[in-house]
């Protein structure tokens, strides 16, 4: 609000808002409970302009806290120990679901009575719940992305999605090879070549490599990653490592770049 040409500043509820926060009773665990204090006072302190604005949007806070269970209680806080969390460290874990804070405080209390508060430590597991799952990063999950994939039964389970590869397709019929790169997902770069062998496409290695060895049949395939490089210039140079050292059948002889005479001696100690 603005008086005498000062602007004053304080924490405001609307007339039709229900003050209804986290109660005091619920079943949710004490580290929440006191969160929603701690950022209630935070607010009601952090927004006002003044000494008088803040003490009135304290009394507002309060006034809500109290309405919603919550009341003041004096109590003695006890200093840390520097040493807390090494001694927890050397403790035995007992890992149990969260059921509620009850339930915790009865487990903590039969370690005591048997006075193994020194050799375990409780951990309470939170529980799954409909908000965990709905907002789970799905992104680093390891799975095949296409379906009837030719990549992961022959590496490992997510090998389809990797960028940055120099990948052998070999097939399973004659044996034959073909070695190349991608920086695009490798699933994506597969289904090319699965295509233009489905079309018998003969400019391109493994259709040509249907119409002319097979007769036109079909045939099965597999790959597999032979290495990781994302820039893109040392991976056509590692790829062109990879062709000259295994000498594929499906690659053209002037499909890859020429290794200078200077990288020759050393493509042994490459161990492709």
């Amino acid at each position: 609000m603005l008086c005498n040409g000062v602007i004053r500043v304080k924490c405001y509820r609307k007339d039709s808002s229900k003050n209804i926060i986290v109660h005091a009773a619920s079943a949710h665990p004490i580290a929440v409970k006191r969160a929603v204090i701690h950022n209630m006072l935070k607010t009601a302190t952090s927004v006002c302009s003044g000494e008088v604005e803040r003490h009135e949007s304290l009394n507002l806070a309060s006034n809500i806290l109290y309405s919603n269970g919550y009341k003041a209680k004096p109590r003695t806080r006890k200093p840390r120990t520097p040493n807390s969390a090494k001694e927890r460290g050397t403790k035995l874990l007992l890992c149990l679901p969260f059921i509620s804070d009850r339930i915790s405080t009865a487990i903590r209390q039969c370690l005591n009575r048997a006075q193994l508060h020194d050799d375990v430590a409780l951990v309470n597991i939170p529980n799954e719940n409909i908000k965990r799952q709905l907002i789970r990063n799905r992104l680093y999950d390891k799975a095949s992305v296409s379906s009837n994939c030719v990549i992961c039964p022959y590496g490992k389970v997510g090998d389809c999605g990797k960028t940055g590869v120099i990948y052998e397709i070999e097939c399973l019929v004659c044996h034959a090879r073909y070695i190349g790169e991608t920086g695009r997902p490798l699933y994506v770069r597969v289904n090319e070549h699965l295509a233009s062998k489905k079309r018998e496409s003969l400019i391109t290695p493994l259709g040509k490599h249907r119409r002319e060895d097979h007769g036109g049949n079909d045939f099965a395939v597999k790959c597999r990653i032979l290495a990781y490089e994302q820039q893109t210039s040392v991976r056509k140079t590692l790829e062109a490592c990879w062709i000259s050292a295994r000498n594929p059948r499906m690659n053209s002889r002037n499909e890859h770049l020429a290794i200078a005479r200077d990288l020759m001696p050393f493509l042994p100690l490459c161990e492709l």
